[in-house]
């Protein structure tokens, strides 16, 4: 138990943190939208760190994300112009360094789609940003469905990698009509694909509209992995040995549980692992769960001469994978997940990973 909340946090702590700027007029929704894309509540009123009078940088230990949210885009011409010094010296400070971490990734510019309009400066400014970094365009506020002015946008052809409309909280019109949230998971699409590499793991982290990405990752991600470990010359596990959960299965555990971003109460985490881990309240893995578990894998029955070769081990280790991200897939839609006992995290882990080998006949 120990050795896995030690390497998750260790995981964690490794990630490579995206740093995205979010720039637009004030009264476009940039809080409203940063609170509804990530994990945890990233605005609150006194949160923030000043870094000059028109930057502020924003962050969380618990979230792996960096965002620097700009002020003052609508004062007066030199006011402006103080302020795209101050963002400018910043940015082409952080570039100078050699640490990925430093470096200023993405840009979201916002514009409040209602106001149908975008001024000459902000596309000046869209294009001088652009040439330091990948620029989103995002379309706040838009519930309304006339596309003229983000056809207009299109045709202006701005150096952005996308431009995208949304909505980042439902609308309420008239009485009891609302207007439901939409657009969140077309920007996570748009973001992970113009952000490094290096940062995309720590992104999807962060990120909690986008389940799909989430489940899409951890099985990639899962994949590469059990290829690699049971490789041609994969040593085969003892059948003792399989009464635990071994490194590669604490590596799977600790990656898929980084991916999905859970929250990193200890008290959570012990529950997920317990139920992983072969406790009193969840054997997955002791000799009679593998035993009764071998019968699913075609030609094998029973294990001849006491090992499991490479194959059946990776069969069941991508099984343990695939059924774990099942349930972290279910988890993340329950709002009362830290109530869960590992009694029902350990039986719907139980239940899914039979599912999965059967997969294998």
């Amino acid at each position: 138990m120990k050795d896995i909340i030690k390497e998750l946090e260790s995981d964690y702590d490794s990630m490579v943190k995206p740093n995205i700027m979010i720039a637009g007029k004030t009264g476009v929704g940039k809080s409203t939208l940063i609170n509804a894309i990530f994990r945890e509540k990233m605005v609150q009123t006194g949160t923030g760190k000043p870094i000059t009078q028109h930057l502020q940088r924003i962050s969380k230990d618990s979230v792996p994300v960096t965002l620097f949210d700009t002020k003052g885009l609508e004062l007066t011409e030199i006011a402006r112009e103080e302020v795209q010094n101050e963002i400018l010296d910043e940015i082409k400070k952080r570039e100078k360094n050699k640490d990925i971490n430093e470096h200023i990734h993405l840009m979201w510019y916002s514009i409040s789609y209602e106001s149908f309009r975008i001024e000459q400066e902000e596309i000046e400014w869209i294009r001088l940003f652009s040439k330091k970094m990948p620029v989103i365009l995002v379309l706040t506020q838009c519930f309304s469905d006339d596309t003229s002015f983000y056809e207009q946008l299109q045709k202006l052809e701005l150096p952005v990698k996308n431009i995208v409309r949304l909505l980042a909280a439902p609308k309420r019109i008239i009485n009891n009509i609302e207007i439901p949230a939409y657009g969140l998971n077309n920007l996570v699409d748009a973001t992970f694909d113009a952000l490094p590499e290096a940062t995309k793991r720590a992104f999807v982290n962060a990120q909690k509209t986008n389940i799909d990405l989430k489940v899409k990752e951890a099985k990639k991600w899962s994949t590469g992995f059990i290829a690699s470990s049971f490789g041609a010359g994969f040593a085969p596990i003892p059948f003792s040995d399989a009464v635990v959960l071994s490194g590669i299965q604490i590596t799977l555990i600790t990656k898929i549980t980084n991916i999905f971003g859970f929250s990193r109460s200890r008290a959570l985490t012990q529950t997920i692992v317990s139920a992983l881990a072969g406790t009193s309240a969840a054997t997955l893995t002791g000799r009679a769960m593998v035993g009764q578990l071998l019968k699913f894998i075609p030609g094998v029955g029973t294990v001849a001469g006491g090992i499991i070769n490479g194959a059946v081990a990776s069969t069941i280790t991508t099984s343990l994978a695939f059924a774990y991200i099942k349930v972290c897939e279910k988890l993340s839609y329950q709002n009362d997940m830290e109530s869960m006992s590992a009694d029902e995290i350990a039986e719907m882990v139980r239940e899914q990973y039979k599912k999965e080998l059967k997969k294998n006949k």
